[in-house]
């Protein structure tokens, strides 16, 4: 799978609600707010399992009722399709919960 061009990735960006682009780090973050540790907790499983069955996996930091998630397609050296499609189905995860701090 191809690296997206820098194009590519801003106009991914602009569907892809609270992701941005880490131009150093060649990935795409988003960090999500809980209302607390076992929702960030929850939130974190249901992105494995999403992860899984698309058989690509974020770096995932959890701090106390703080997600954040950066996506990059490690063997292609930046950011892939792949990575666009995973960080909008976290979005479709995120978007489905009341869990979210306000």
């Amino acid at each position: 799978m191809a690296v997206l061009s820098e194009e590519e990735i801003r106009d991914g960006l602009g569907r892809l609600v609270g992701w941005e682009w880490d131009t150093e780090g060649a990935a795409i973050r988003r960090s999500v707010r809980l209302v607390g540790f076992l929702e960030a907790v929850s939130l974190v499983n249901e992105v494995a399992q999403a992860a899984e069955q698309a058989g690509h996996h974020p770096d995932i930091d959890i701090r106390y009722d703080t997600v954040s998630l950066a996506l990059s397609t490690h063997d292609e050296g930046g950011v892939t399709e792949k990575d666009m499609a995973l960080a909008a189905r976290v979005n479709e995860l995120v978007e489905g919960t009341a869990r979210v701090a306000e």
